[in-house]
Order: structure tokens, then sequence, then C-alpha cells
């Protein structure tokens, strides 16, 4: 098993000091899936500042292994 970080970049960047033991790359998707998707369930309305969530997966030697990006635009005004 691997350890992989998955660090959070909002406009501002949220390095994961903890990281988390995966054996394999789709373990490694799967994790990243249910990490954006929790940071999108627990602030929504945080994602409308910047219109933009990436998600940067990074192994023990800090190389980006992945890369998630949500991006929100709107073409009805509010």
């Amino acid at each position: 098993m691997a350890r992989y970080f998955f660090n959070t970049v909002d406009g501002r960047r949220y390095p994961d000091e903890e990281g988390a033991d995966l054996p394999d790359i789709h373990a490694v998707r799967t994790k990243a899936t249910l990490v954006i998707g929790e940071l999108l369930k627990e602030q929504p309305a945080d994602l409308w500042d910047t219109g933009r969530l990436r998600l940067e997966v990074a192994d023990e030697a800090g190389e980006i292994v992945l890369l998630v990006e949500v991006s929100l635009t709107c073409d009805i005004a509010a």
C-alpha cells in the first residue's frame, strides 16, 4: 500500500497532512470522488465564491497522480 494526500484548492490551498493508505489507483479514484462529494455536500455555497474546486492527489514523493476539478458557471442572473 502507498500513502496518498488529498489536497484541496479553492482559491486557497488546504494540504492534507494525514493522507490515506490505499492499495492502487482505482482506490485512489474512488476516495477522490468521495472526498469531492463530501466537500460539495458540506459547503455548497462556498463553491460559488470561486466557481472552482480542485482536488490534487499526491503520492508520498509529492507527485500529483490524480487531479479532479469541479467548476461552476451560471448564465442566469441570481
